[in-house]
């Protein structure tokens, strides 16, 4: 079995930690506010793409319908009814293909396709 190598804490720090996290705990329940940072974010919509749009972006990284298949995770048969029309690609699949289509040569800096 392979033994992965933990940050070794003396039990003095460890008591400070455990203790702190008591006290911020305590002053939780007192109603006291914890100095907490707040950040808002939005998330961009996912786009819809069309038939002529997911072969052109396809054809900018110069993949054939079965190597596009591979990398993306999905059967050959999906792209080709993709391409088709006959269906569209949803959640996940929509999202990746935005960002080839913005960053066309991701697949490669990733070793994706090489």
């Amino acid at each position: 079995m392979k033994k992965t190598k933990e940050k070794n804490r003396t039990s003095p720090e460890i008591s400070v930690s455990i203790m702190k996290g008591l006290n911020q705990a305590l002053a939780h329940a007192k109603g006291n506010k914890l100095s907490v940072v707040e950040h808002k974010m939005s998330i961009m919509p996912l786009t819809s793409y069309k038939k002529d749009e997911i072969k052109i972006i396809r054809k900018k990284i110069n993949l054939s319908q079965n190597l596009f298949a591979k990398a993306l995770g999905v059967s050959k048969k999906t792209v080709e009814a993709w391409e088709s029309g006959r269906n569209i690609p949803q959640g996940p699949a929509q999202r990746i293909l935005y960002i080839i289509k913005t960053n066309p040569v991701l697949f490669k800096e990733l070793k994706i396709v090489t």
